[in-house]
């Protein structure tokens, strides 16, 4: 066994002993006051800030396949899961099992180890086909709340909120397998879903709405849409939908406002001014796992940068925040150290964070390095083969859920216990650069900071040669924000420059060659552009408001010679590392969108609300009509 590691087994006979015999000075061992929100905070009843630090309680009641270690490819959602047990048994059989496996998966033991974390909270994500079928909207079955009346009772029991999380929304929010079905995402093109979201959460607060152990309402998880579409004036308007419904009859109960994959809070506005009481908002952080490499460099600028910026937008609007999600799970950046650091930094600003997730299957059991769990199985996994095995078999594999050894992670424990953190080695980075350091005339050229990104400059080094100092969320979805060195042209062109450095202020930042139909954020585009990693991409809007696509491929070479060109109405993007061969990056492009004349020119992103990044090109060469090829 790993000597960072012991494996303990916890019976419930074992914790219940150890809960009852706490002491009534524990501070974990109080009755649960109702919680509200007061400016950037979170209070209770006293009017004493409250800082919730707990854990998501996944896989329980809404099952990702992944946390089973079942092949994604065979099951790839938890629909196409009890699909396969219901035409191997019957309707019946699938329900009945479905209850065993709920039954065995969380049990009494599981909260008490929880609360041993320290913790005084969870997330618990849940699937609205718990509550209500497909087959008759806006009614419930009979049995509804069965299951979130257990999780509540013993979270009670343990001295632990609940945060209610809609994990899966009717229609499914976003394409994804976490919604229960993947594939669907039908919220936001019909709107029966939105109001069949607002129903069910009308029945779920009039059933809780005197549940002081219950923190709040988290209304959609992920809206994430297909990860590209921008749905944030949709999503306002499904979540106000959603929060009046609540409000007829619960005006007590925090809810939660859901950010969306791009572009920020902001679009929700000041919810004093939309007339919205106990109002939080909620995202997901996973900083080194999904945006930024795995390094200590990505969760310094994350910890120094990204939660300062984000600390100032909640106090502008004065509303608190729930860390739905994160975990940074690589155990050499610092494992449960790191997690640590995290909730004391969301801690000091008051926010509430549950990390993904409590409890986890893996195939070797015992020690991963790099884990999700808290806790998972001892020994190696022996699980049925779900479409040969018997109903029996499935019956007793799901049972030994309930019962199973586990090992517990120790060291995680530890760290979020301990009275004094293990001080990690950050090198804190330098302060963004907000004002450029050089803005000169340009001849020849013009400038446009598109989308009101933040006002950029450059500075001239020679009649080929710049450096641009360019802001901006992104050139993606369906509107950009960035800075843009341009000339109109008409007819056929090629430009071509070597991009020779790109600061590394996000993972995200760009820098590349355009041609742009005009100066609208949403403007039918081609970019051929680099990543700070020197990943190289072909994006392309194709028409005006639509949303993004593009082809990327890896490189890790520099400086970068790239060109874009245009004949007619079909762009090329392609890059070369000696400027003799060029290699074609994506498919060559029909724009018909473009029109003849248009805007072409070097275009520069931070990735950085409040930020620039330097972008320095070379060998910037234009051809027109005669000769496109320089």
């Amino acid at each position: 066994m790993h000597y960072r590691y012991r494996v303990l087994l916890f019976t419930t006979i074992l914790f219940s002993s150890w809960f009852s015999s706490a002491s009534a000075e524990d501070p974990l061992v109080v009755s649960l006051s109702q919680l509200s929100t007061r400016g950037t905070q979170i209070i209770d009843n006293t009017g004493t800030p409250v800082v919730l630090k707990g854990c998501n309680v996944g896989n329980w009641l809404l099952l990702e396949m992944w946390m089973l270690t079942v092949d994604h490819g065979q099951f790839p959602d938890q629909y196409m899961f009890e699909m396969n047990l219901e035409d191997r048994f019957s309707p019946s059989q699938r329900d009945r099992l479905m209850e065993v496996y709920r039954e065995n998966w969380i049990t009494p033991r599981d909260f008490e180890i929880i609360r041993s974390f320290g913790f005084n909270v969870i997330r618990l994500p849940f699937n609205y086909r718990l509550l209500e079928d497909d087959d008759q909207p806006f009614k419930l079955k009979q049995d509804a709340f069965k299951w979130l009346d257990r999780a509540i009772e013993m979270a009670e029991q343990a001295g632990l909120y609940v945060i209610l999380d809609m994990h899966g929304v009717p229609g499914g929010q976003s394409v994804d397998h976490p919604t229960g079905r993947s594939g669907q995402n039908k919220l936001w093109g019909d709107p029966v879903y939105g109001k069949r979201a607002a129903w069910l959460w009308k029945q779920i607060a009039q059933r809780y709405k005197d549940r002081a152990s219950v923190a709040g309402y988290d209304l959609i998880n992920e809206p994430y849409t297909d990860f590209k579409a921008d749905i944030r004036p949709q999503l306002r308007e499904i979540f106000e939908e959603i929060y009046d419904s609540i409000r007829e009859v619960d005006t007590r109960h925090i809810v939660f406002a859901p950010a969306p994959l791009w572009g920020g809070l902001a679009f929700y506005g000041t919810p004093a001014d939309n007339g919205w009481n106990n109002v939080a908002f909620t995202e997901h952080h996973y900083p080194g796992l999904f945006g930024g490499d795995p390094s200590m460099k990505t969760h310094s600028d994350f910890i120094y940068n990204a939660l300062p910026q984000k600390e100032n937008e909640l106090e502008a609007v004065q509303s608190p925040m729930l860390i739905g999600e994160w975990n940074p799970v690589f155990e050499n950046l610092g494992g449960g150290d790191l997690m640590r650091r995290y909730f004391d930094e969301y801690g000091k600003r008051g926010w509430a964070a549950t990390i993904w997730s409590y409890k986890i299957l893996h195939k070797e059991g015992g020690v991963i390095n790099d884990n999700w769990y808290m806790v998972t199985n001892t020994q190696p996994l022996v699980s049925p083969d779900f479409t040969t095995a018997s109903l029996k078999q499935i019956e007793s594999y799901f049972k030994w859920f309930g019962t199973m050894d586990y090992l517990i992670d120790e060291p995680m424990r530890k760290a979020l216990t301990r009275p004094d953190p293990v001080d990690l080695d950050f090198d804190e980075p330098a302060p963004r650069v907000t004002t450029p350091p050089h803005n000169d005339e340009l001849v020849n050229w013009n400038s446009s900071d598109i989308g009101g990104a933040l006002s950029g400059g450059q500075q001239v080094l020679a009649d080929d040669e710049m450096a641009i100092y360019g802001g901006g969320g992104d050139i993606w979805a369906h509107a950009d924000q960035f800075r843009l060195i341009w000339k109109q042209l008409e007819g056929d062109f090629a430009i071509t420059a070597t991009l020779e450095s790109l600061e590394d202020t996000h993972v995200y930042a760009k820098a590349g060659l355009m041609a742009r139909a005009d100066l609208s954020p949403g403007s039918a585009q081609v970019l051929i552009h680099a990543f700070p990693s020197g990943i190289l991409a072909l994006g392309v809007r194709p028409e005006a408001g639509e949303s993004m696509t593009e082809a990327q491929i890896v490189n890790n070479h520099w400086p970068i010679h790239l060109r874009l060109t245009r004949r007619g109405d079909t762009f090329t993007g392609e890059y070369s590392l000696d400027r003799l061969t060029w290699i074609r990056v994506g498919d060559e492009i029909k724009m018909a969108s473009i029109a003849d004349r248009c805007y072409i020119g070097m275009a520069v992103l931070s990735h950085l609300p409040k930020g620039l990044t330097e972008a320095r090109f070379g060998g910037i060469q234009l051809n027109q009509n005669q000769d496109t090829r320089p």
